[in-house]
């Protein structure tokens, strides 16, 4: 062991500066070597764990913090997924998982990827299975923006954070990763022309949060569409209509397999219709970029929420009513009773706006018969459209009317707003950092484009093609044609899906 030692102390950042291919070497070597030691054997070193430090001897400590909680559930658990009392918080290994987790080298964790992901799954468990969602929670948001600080490749760790979140309503720490774009998945092979060294700090963080190095599981598309569902519904708790429409359009948009929708789909369909309502007054227009067999499916299994928008459309309060409580307890077993209750809500919001669009004044007697659920309860109205006046949501104002106790609801042009020229240019220079970002991502998504084994084999065909057209003008013109048509069948299925 303490040959060990030391060759985990050799990997520090002077060797990582001056020479990357020996520490590449030392670090892959140590890893290796770690992994050979019996689990007993690392287990019965755990003193280590307080003579050392996460920060510099991140890999040996994982290995070690690693070893010594399989020693502790070595009777074995009667569920899966339950963890033994000795790693759950306020337990006496709690300490060394929250000082690993907070501390670890960015660098040396790349050669003991796995042992990170699977300590990650070890504080998500407890999390669920204590209901102590914070710290975890916390730890998790610390861990993705320590591997990455832009977010922006997805990982299995983005996944459980979400999903901590939404079981303990800690929304706005979700909103923080959330509100950072994706623009990379993993995938499960190593382009070798993608970096050097594995210890390289100047690569780009895709090329190593993959589950070829362990730092993610596998990213399928169920954790791509659950991703992006649960951030969704992060979004709807903290009214955030927009992003959230975004999110489950993501979702129903996603390409998928012989043309069959997921459950899930499904799900993100569902609240998607309903924000929509929410957000415009209207059912939202299919993507083209949907799969239309798919979405016939995905609509079927919709039928009720369809018929809700359906009332919503035609105007009648009272269908409406009608079509929500014949629903109540579909609304309650799928997990949207409240947002049916927004709907209804927003439904008389925007019967008044639709009156603004055709009047200029109404008698506010006359609005509460259009819109308001009691008719006849004219104070009631009036306190309802002082509400929606003073919120922005109708521009508005009430006066009284000549020679009639009836007071009168009088719509306004919307106001045309300036803003100061600072304002402009700030907004610029943001919009334009993030087109910067953009354009790097999409380089960078172009450069695996080119490496992947389909665009080679596709040049291939195409150099083939070339060559027996020089040698055989008139058959190698056929074999390009079939070469170019082949082409344009690919990407007629990239633009369906």
């Amino acid at each position: 062991m303490d040959k060990i030692l030391d060759e985990s102390a050799a990997l520090d950042h002077v060797l990582l500066t001056q020479d990357p291919e020996q520490y590449d070497k030392l670090a892959a070597a140590l890893s290796s070597k770690l992994r050979k030691i019996p689990l007993e054997d690392l287990a019965a070193t755990q003193d280590i764990l307080t003579a050392i430090s996460p920060a510099s001897h991140t890999i040996l400590y994982l290995y070690a913090l690693l070893a010594t909680i399989e020693a502790s559930s070595a009777n074995g658990r009667g569920v899966p997924r339950q963890l033994p009392p000795t790693v759950l918080p306020e337990a006496p290994l709690w300490p060394h998982i929250v000082q690993t987790l907070l501390d670890f080298d960015p660098i040396q964790v790349r050669y003991c990827g796995p042992q990170l992901t699977r300590l990650v799954d070890y504080v998500a468990w407890g999390a669920e299975q204590t209901s102590n969602y914070i710290p975890a929670i916390q730890l998790l948001h610390h861990v993705i923006l320590r591997l990455d600080s832009t977010a922006s490749t997805l990982t299995s760790t983005h996944r459980s954070f979400i999903r901590l979140c939404l079981l303990s309503q800690a929304y706005s720490e979700a909103i923080d990763i959330l509100d950072r774009p994706i623009y990379h998945i993993p995938t499960t092979q190593v382009d070798p022309r993608t970096y050097k060294y594995l210890c390289s700090s100047s690569d780009p963080t895709w090329t190593y949060l993959t589950s070829a190095t362990g730092l993610t599981h596998p990213v399928s598309s169920r954790t791509y569409l659950e991703y992006y569902l649960l951030g969704g519904m992060c979004y709807l708790a903290m009214r955030r209509y927009k992003d959230a429409l975004f999110f489950l359009e993501v979702v129903i948009t996603a390409p998928v397999l012989q043309n069959v929708a997921s459950s899930i789909m499904v799900e993100a369909y569902k609240k998607w219709l309903l924000v929509g309502l929410l957000l415009r007054g209207a059912a939202p227009s299919i993507p083209k970029s949907a799969s239309q067999s798919a979405m016939k499916h995905i609509r079927a299994a919709a039928k009720p929420y369809e018929c809700v928008a359906d009332a919503f459309k035609v105007g009648n309060a009272q269908k409406l009513r009608a079509e929500i409580e014949a629903g109540g307890n579909i609304w309650q077993e799928e997990g949207n009773y409240g947002l049916m209750v927004e709907v209804f809500e927003a439904f008389r919001k925007f019967s008044v706006l639709r009156l603004g669009r055709t009047y200029d004044a109404l008698p506010i007697s006359e609005v509460a018969r259009r819109t308001s659920p009691d008719a006849s309860n004219v104070d009631e109205t009036r306190v309802y459209l002082e509400t929606l006046i003073a919120g922005g949501d109708v521009k508005a104002a009430i006066s009284d009317a000549d020679g009639t106790k009836d007071q009168i609801l009088r719509f306004q042009p919307a106001a045309t707003t300036f803003k100061p020229e600072t304002e402009y240019e700030r907004h610029l220079a943001v919009q334009t950092r993030e087109l910067k970002s953009l354009l790097g991502h999409i380089q960078d998504t172009e450069h695996r484009m080119e490496v992947s084994k389909e665009y080679i084999d596709y040049l291939k065909k195409l150099k083939k093609a070339k060559d027996e057209e020089k040698k055989n003008p008139v058959l190698g013109a056929s074999t390009a044609r079939t070469a170019t048509a082949a082409d344009d069948v690919d990407e007629d299925m990239m633009e369906e899906y």
